[in-house]
This record gives structure tokens, C-alpha cells and sequence, in this order.
């Protein structure tokens, strides 16, 4: 097993109270200087580990970085929970779509914490290389949406499902990055009309292409 994944386990499996404190000191650090200026050093002294100690639990600054960004995610999993084929129609679909994307927005809009460590991800490359893994995840759960969309008929099929999620989900980390560089100074009233303009655009997008005219050109 690749000694990163030893890591991971290692470091689940430590008590919470101890995994809570050390994450809440490198989390306060990478808020405050990002991903690159932050100090692994600074972190195991506050921490009170030693080097020998982290190491064992994490093998660099990236793979810590990524543990906090980890545990960010989970705090917003719950939000992802739903069942879209158990709506039981397209119109369904796409409210349950918009009720996620305002959920995620509102608990950003409230959360000062997460929305740091969003603005952090999108403001240095490096960041996300730390954590392309969990970024797949991501893409892996939007293609397990989009596919229960097909079934619905609430999304269209008529494109490679890989190539359908790929589009969607670059255009989706696009407005994710807008929203975590540029909300803060928004109006919440701004943010909630602009999150409804972007959901309906997803929905243009990934609607069911209407059949084209006879004779039209392809």
C-alpha cells in the first residue's frame, strides 16, 4: 500500500479529540498564510508533535493540507445526500439540483471558515494538486448525478456520459472559484439571484436537446 494511504489510515484512526486539535492548528495556519507560505514547521510546534511523530501520521505539508480540506468537505457532505432518482420526475430533478446549490451557497455564506479555505483552493495551483484526489471524488459524484438524470430524463443522452460530466464539471468549479473569490463583498440577495441564474444555465446545458428541424444543418 503506497505510504500516503498508510498515512491516511493511520491518522483516521487516532482519537478525535487528539485528530480535532492538531487539524484546527494547521487549518488556522493554511487560512491565514495559504497552502505555499504556510509553515509545516510552525504547525508541529503549535501542535506539539515532533517531526518523527507527524511524519508517521502525514507525509508532508500537502498531505496535512489535504486532511483539512478533507474534513471541510465532509462538513458540507450531508448537503450532497439526496436521492435525485427517487424524485420521480425531470421537474423534480431540477429542484432538487437548485435546492443543493443553494445550500451549498447559504452554509459558505455562513461559514467563514469553509469559505477561507475555498478561496485558498482556488488561489493557489499547488493547493489544488494537494487535494486532485478529492476533486475526482467530486467529478465521480457529479457523473453519478448526471447518470440518475439521464434515467429521469431530466438530463440529456444524447452525448459520452464522460464528455456530458467533464463539460459540467468544469463549467460547475468555474462558478464555484467566481463564488469563493467574489461573494464575500455580494449582497445576500445578489448571491441567491446570481446562484439561480447559474443553476438555470446548468439546467440549459444539460436538458434533453430538443429534436432539431428537418433539414437543419448538424
Amino acid at each position: 500500500m503506497d505510504n500516503r494511504i498508510e498515512a491516511r489510515h493511520r491518522l483516521a484512526k487516532l482519537p478525535q479529540a487528539q485528530r480535532t486539535a492538531w487539524l484546527d492548528i494547521a487549518e488556522e495556519e493554511f487560512r491565514a498564510r495559504g497552502f505555499e507560505a504556510a509553515s509545516l514547521n510552525r504547525i508541529l510546534v503549535r501542535a506539539k508533535i515532533s517531526k518523527g511523530q507527524a511524519y508517521y501520521y502525514f507525509a508532508d505539508k500537502a498531505e496535512l493540507y489535504r486532511a483539512v480540506i478533507a474534513r471541510a468537505f465532509d462538513a458540507l457532505s450531508g448537503l450532497f445526500a439526496f436521492e435525485p432518482s427517487e424524485a420521480g420526475t425531470a421537474a423534480a430533478y431540477w429542484q432538487q439540483i437548485a435546492s443543493l446549490f443553494e445550500n451549498v451557497s447559504a452554509v459558505l455564506g455562513q461559514n467563514d471558515r469553509l469559505a477561507d479555505l475555498g478561496r485558498g483552493i482556488y488561489r493557489e495551483a499547488k493547493a489544488q494538486a494537494a487535494i486532485a484526489d478529492l476533486i475526482d471524488r467530486l467529478h465521480d459524484r457529479l457523473a453519478g448525478l448526471i447518470e440518475r438524470g439521464q434515467r429521469l430524463g431530466a438530463v440529456r443522452s444524447d452525448l459520452p456520459l464522460d464528455l456530458l460530466t467533464g463539460m459540467a464539471f468544469a463549467a460547475l468549479r468555474e462558478a464555484d472559484r467566481w463564488f469563493a473569490l467574489n461573494a464575500a463583498d455580494l449582497d445576500h440577495q445578489v448571491r441567491l439571484g446570481l446562484n439561480q441564474r447559474i443553476v438555470t444555465l446548468f439546467a440549459a446545458m444539460l436538458a434533453p436537446c430538443p429534436a432539431m428541424p428537418s433539414g437543419s444543418s448538424q
